[in-house]
């Protein structure tokens, strides 16, 4: 059940124009709860919290899609018309990412993706693979020094956090990394091969307790963790609070205005009240309406 504030933000989103009253939701001050931000810190060994015997829904479990997205559109009628409106399937997987890797490989491909067009990450890290990687086919290693060879990324396997760790620096440079992204790799590598961290625990770990983990990796921001638990842990009710797209479509979506600064981390967790357990798919979903809107800010 939504709450008075959160009925009252749906109303407005259907409503033409943005009235002066509806307008206070953006003006009326909001009590800050503490947020995890980026942290430059390596973890230290203590064996982060994991939640013991308890099993934690993902958006790959059986029925889990469709019963999301026929609360959504009940709870959010105008996000139900962006639903049936749009042709592609739901789906909370990444184009880079293979269904069936690690924890450990998603945030290493999720450093080096960092910052980069798709395209451009994708060929630094294919150009890693062919460096570290094992070939899954041994008959195509006669392709390994041909730069103009149909490598793919499925073809190999990704080097183990144990080897990450034993790299040099300067090496992974030459694939196109840079100093500060060999680094980061390193430093995840170095939880996952000292034990500090593991598939296990993050699998067992809340979404709480998995952000305040990574965010303490070097190299591992709020945004990073956001999208690691959407797309790789299939989280449901992840809001990436962070992603400039969201921010954007939800503001459109809400009839509220965008700004610099605004809407604030806690004016979007209020704004999206109603789409609780399953803001990650109504995110997806915010992002297909991105793609079709323009927004100035103020």
């Amino acid at each position: 059940m939504t709450s008075r504030r959160s009925a009252r933000l749906l109303a407005k989103a259907a409503s033409p124009i943005l009235t002066p009253k509806a307008s206070k939701v953006l003006k009326k001050p909001v009590t800050k709860k503490p947020v995890v931000r980026v942290a430059a810190v390596v973890l230290s060994t203590k064996v982060p919290a994991v939640d013991a015997g308890v099993t934690h829904a993902t958006l790959a479990d059986p029925g889990m899609m469709e019963a999301a997205i026929l609360y959504l559109k009940s709870a959010d009628p105008k996000l139900g018309q962006i639903i049936d409106q749009t042709t592609d399937e739901c789906s909370m997987s990444l184009p880079r990412d293979d269904d069936n890797e690690t924890s450990f490989v998603s945030l290493c491909k999720s450093v080096i993706f960092q910052q980069l067009a798709g395209n451009a990450a994708r060929a630094i890290l294919l150009r890693f693979l062919k460096r570290y990687g094992t070939l899954t086919d041994t008959s195509k290693a006669p392709l390994l020094n041909d730069d103009s060879s149909e490598l793919q990324l499925t073809d190999f396997e990704f080097p183990t956090a144990q080897q990450v760790v034993a790299m040099d620096v300067e090496e992974m440079k030459a694939v196109g990394l840079g100093q500060r992204k060999a680094e980061y790799l390193q430093a995840v590598a170095e939880q996952f091969n000292s034990g500090a961290l593991s598939e296990k625990m993050l699998l067992g770990m809340s979404d709480e307790n998995v952000s305040r983990t990574l965010v303490s990796i070097r190299g591992i921001g709020q945004w990073t963790c956001d999208m690691f638990l959407m797309f790789h842990l299939k989280r449901p009710n992840i809001l990436p609070t962070g992603d400039l797209a969201v921010r954007k479509a939800m503001c459109h979506h809400f009839k509220v205005p965008f700004g610099k600064k605004t809407p604030t981390h806690e004016q979007m967790v209020e704004m999206a009240q109603a789409w609780e357990p399953y803001r990650s798919v109504a995110t997806w979903y915010m992002w297909r309406l991105a793609g079709t809107i323009t927004q100035k800010t103020t």
